[in-house]
């Protein structure tokens, strides 16, 4: 029996309601870093407390002390016990004597990073020797992601501007109500009302979505469950153990096998939830910054599943990266392929699998090309149905490592960085993409098969992330017309942390106001090296006109610096052409005119009637345009003269007659 068949029969009410009553036992807290039954409350102006708690006699809330007689801000509690942390402040939040209503979050001390790591307190912490590895069951002491150092800079699940990051792991299912992950809520959906709410062309998506049978209920599966725990699981909660970011929401995607049509619409899931946060900035969807999937095709190649390998640019296009796991094979995917960690999109980090002894796993795959780098993936403790914890091995566990990483350097971002991300989402995404990759531990395990030649260390990554960059110089910006293009181009220092430039233009000599310059592209930069940067962009014109350019230099921490401007007359020119002579007869000086649409070595030359060549009038390098060029004959005789001009594979000559 169908979906809909079970809705008509309203079944699917009944349940929804029975998931509803489940997840409202467990706390679905947008932030779980604070005191439960505790919120900090400001008022609008002086009340009597005693009044205003009386209100909330039905969930016990009591004064606990005045914070500030000044700001009229105060502290109560409330018995937290089967009640949902997030109602009770949004029920406060809406009470006419309440200003602003929020939880008592907790605060540690900034420690240096020599001087502590911020290790959780759950209980299995210290079987979790990818996180941090003291040597436990027969590892190399630091053979790990440095994580208790990272989460000495952040454990957020909220950027510097408010958003709550998410990320989509696309697997089997996972258990929805285990206690130690932290998954995401669709808040604008009213789940069994059999609606669209938020008009995201999803009914009832109120969980994540299940695109094998195209309805909204996630089934329960160890594979994803344990996925969903590497990248994300609740740390420092007193429970089980500990994921990668602490607080991120996990959003749970059901589609990870049986066909490409069902990864395609799994994926299509995420797209759309991130595209629509985009479109309505942040009112409707989700912030999701990454996606995972642990499955694909043996010895696939890109050629054959080219929806498949482009769904990771479009996603990229809307600030997504994707993190998949390469094959559990010891083979070299460059030669052999894999679907989809063989996909060449900038967008999809393939990851593979190491071991506590920081080497390669023996069964996981390589590439040089194609593998991006390794990551913790041999004997991962995790989540697990049901609400139990499990240890599991493959590039499976490895490739959540990364996912997770991702979203903690969301977390550890600051605000410039994070808005230069939301304002350009591709380039954005790809400046994380470059963090991760810059702060790898590399590992002679790695080197030689892998792009970065390392494993994952989040630490390193944080740390970059979350330190001002300095601007590069600008040494020059030149261009030259090919055809109906201008090509720009320009050389910077050998500063190391440029980003990109975003090109401008103006047409027609408007004033030179910010208000009168559209961009046009973006060119990012070459990441980190020791070498002078050269760059180019071409732009196509259609029109004969004034432009003048100007570059709006990015940097990794937001600042940006405009270079000098540069004005074209750009004349535009389709076709070769070489024009008779003025005047003609002539004596003794004319006028020749020619025009080239491309860029190009030149030569234009006089021959007598027996061919001898008796001028040279132009032979260098020019670029697309019209020209003019005059020719004395003074002391040549009258007669029958000839000439030719030459460019590329261009050939033209043309009669003229000297008369004296």
């Amino acid at each position: 029996m169908n979906y809909w068949e079970l809705v008509m029969k309203k079944i699917f009410t009944l349940f929804s309601l029975f998931i509803i009553f489940i997840l409202t036992s467990t706390s679905i807290a947008q932030d779980e870093n604070y005191i439960k039954g505790e919120l900090i409350v400001q008022f609008k102006e002086k009340i009597s407390i005693e009044s205003f708690i009386q209100n909330y006699m039905d969930i016990g809330m009591e004064n606990i002390r005045l914070l500030s007689d000044r700001m009229n801000i105060w502290l109560v509690n409330y018995n937290p016990d089967g009640k949902d942390d997030n109602e009770i402040r949004f029920r406060v939040s809406r009470d006419s004597q309440v200003n602003i209503v929020q939880f008592n979050h907790l605060v540690t001390l900034r420690n240096s990073f020599e001087e502590l790591a911020n290790f959780p307190d759950d209980p299995q912490f210290g079987n979790q020797w990818a996180l941090h590895n003291t040597g436990q069951s027969g590892g190399t002491e630091d053979a790990d992601i440095d994580a208790p150092e990272a989460w000495d800079i952040s454990t957020g699940g909220v950027t510097a501007l408010g958003d709550s990051i998410v990320v989509a792991i696309v697997d089997g299912g996972c258990q929805l109500n285990h206690p130690d992950i932290n998954y995401w809520y669709n808040w604008n959906e009213i789940p069994g009302n059999l609606i669209d709410d938020d008009g995201n062309g999803y009914v009832d998506d109120f969980r994540g979505w299940n695109a094998y049978n195209n309805n909204p209920i996630v089934p329960t599966d160890g594979h994803g469950t344990h996925v969903s725990g590497i990248s994300g699981a609740h740390g420092n909660n007193s429970i089980g153990v500990s994921g990668v970011n602490w607080n991120v929401k996990v959003m749970p995607i059901a589609g990870s096998s049986e066909d490409e049509a069902t990864v395609v619409a799994a994926y299509a899931y995420a797209l759309e939830l991130r595209a629509q946060y985009n479109e309505t900035n942040g009112t409707l969807g989700a912030f999701v910054v990454a996606t995972n999937s642990s499955f694909g095709v043996d010895y696939g190649q890109p050629e054959d599943y080219s929806i498949w390998c482009a769904m990771y640019d479009s996603l990229g296009m809307q600030g997504i990266l994707s993190c998949a796991a390469t094959a559990n094979l010891n083979i070299d995917i460059d030669i052999f392929g894999d679907i989809p960690t063989a996909c060449p999109s900038d967008y999809m980090i393939a990851v593979t699998n190491t071991n506590r002894n920081d080497q390669k796993n023996s069964d996981a795959a390589y590439g040089l090309t194609t593998i991006d780098l390794g990551a913790p993936g041999t004997s991962i403790l995790s989540t697990y149905p049901t609400s139990t914890y499990s240890t599991l091995t493959g590039t499976s566990m490895a490739t959540p490592m990364v996912t997770g990483a991702i979203a903690l350097l969301f977390a550890a971002a600051d605000s410039t960085r994070i808005g230069f991300y939301k304002s350009n989402p591709p380039a954005g995404a790809i400046m994380f993409r470059d963090v991760l990759f810059n702060g790898v531990d590399t590992l002679p395990s790695l080197q030689g098969i892998t792009v970065t030649g390392g494993r994952l260390n989040v630490f390193n990554a944080a740390v970059e992330i979350s330190n001002p960059i300095v601007p590069v110089e600008l040494i020059s910006f030149n261009y030259e017309v090919n055809g109906g293009n201008i090509v720009l181009s320009w050389i910077t220092s050998t500063e190391i942390n440029n980003y990109g430039f975003e090109i401008q233009r103006q047409v027609d000599n408007e004033r030179l106001t910010n208000g009168n310059w559209k961009e046009i592209g973006f060119i990012p930069g070459n990441g980190t090296t020791t070498e002078i940067n050269y760059y180019s962009f071409k732009d196509e014109i259609l029109n004969t006109g004034s432009y003048s350019y100007r570059l709006k230099q990015i940097d990794f921490d937001g600042t940006s610096n405009y270079s000098q401007t540069i004005a074209v007359n750009f004349e535009l020119v389709l076709k070769f052409s070489l024009e008779q002579n003025y005047p003609n007869p002539f004596n003794p000086s004319t006028t020749i005119k020619y025009q080239i649409p491309e860029s190009g070595f030149v030569t234009l030359k006089v021959y007598d009637i027996l061919g001898n060549e008796v001028a040279t009038l132009v032979s260098e390098f020019k670029s697309a345009g019209k020209y003019s060029t005059d020719f004395n004959a003074n002391r040549l005789s009258s007669g029958i003269y000839f000439y030719e001009l030459q460019s590329g594979s261009y050939s033209k000559i043309m009669k003229m007659i000297l008369m004296k």
